[in-house]
């Protein structure tokens, strides 16, 4: 299945280029399947030509718009991720890759939204950002801040946990193995130094039916997670 860039070239400058994607992507999956080796070059190829074209300003999108952090609320969770690739991930790639994968499946869905050019409120290094994390752990112990604080992310696939949580992603696919010691112990002093008495869930219970953080999450690493902060 090809993804024609000069045709999309064009698309990107219509307010409502998603709708066009959205089609893209359900007729994708209908005939590449959603875990195929074709859909995810497929998936690489459309990502990184949005990644180009959002660093270049070529996308259609809001100039303004509501107040979308309205709704924020006290933090009083922390809400654990993971890349689910492997270690190095790109902040552009996954802003592309979020404004795809969320906002614009978002925008498609929403009868009030349909035709609206897409608007986060979201602002990092002076361009409007789709990150739905506030930060992304890096496997050397080094955090990256994504989104201040006071912003909603949009990761939880849930809109309350969304309101009053702080979501960080590992940097790292740990779907089928574990965190090390060490990266648990950085990550578990980083938390109790900036956002202590919190409680901590993974993704998988903030939102039924994925794995994320990964599938030894529940029932072995978030254990030894917690115990470093006691």
């Amino acid at each position: 299945m090809d993804f024609d860039e000069n045709n999309w070239r064009e698309l990107i400058k219509r307010p409502d280029w998603y709708q066009e994607y959205t089609r893209l992507a359900e007729e994708a999956r209908q005939k590449l399947g959603e875990d195929t080796e074709e859909m995810q070059l497929l998936n690489k190829k459309v990502r990184r030509f949005f990644e180009t074209a959002l660093a270049n300003n070529q996308v259609a999108l809001a100039e303004n718009g509501p107040d979308e952090d309205a709704e924020r609320q006290p933090i009083d969770t922390i809400v654990i991720h993971h890349t689910s690739a492997k270690p190095g991930y790109e902040p552009g790639y996954m802003n592309a890759t979020q404004l795809l994968n969320i906002y614009a499946s978002h925008y498609a869905r929403d009868p009030s939204l349909k035709g609206k050019a897409i608007w986060s409120g979201h602002f990092r290094n002076g361009r409007q950002t789709f990150l739905c994390y506030h930060w992304l752990m890096r496997m050397d112990g080094s955090f990256e801040r994504l989104l201040p604080d006071n912003s909603i992310g949009w990761h939880a696939g849930n809109w309350d946990i969304n309101t009053r949580s702080i979501a960080i992603c590992l940097d790292n696919d740990y779907e089928n193995q574990d965190p090390s010691a060490e990266v648990l112990s950085k990550l578990a002093e980083f938390i109790g130094r900036n956002y202590p008495d919190k409680k901590i869930i993974g993704h998988c219970e903030a939102r039924q039916g994925t794995i994320c953080p990964g599938k030894n999450f529940l029932d072995g690493w978030k254990a030894d997670l917690l115990s470093y902060l006691r």
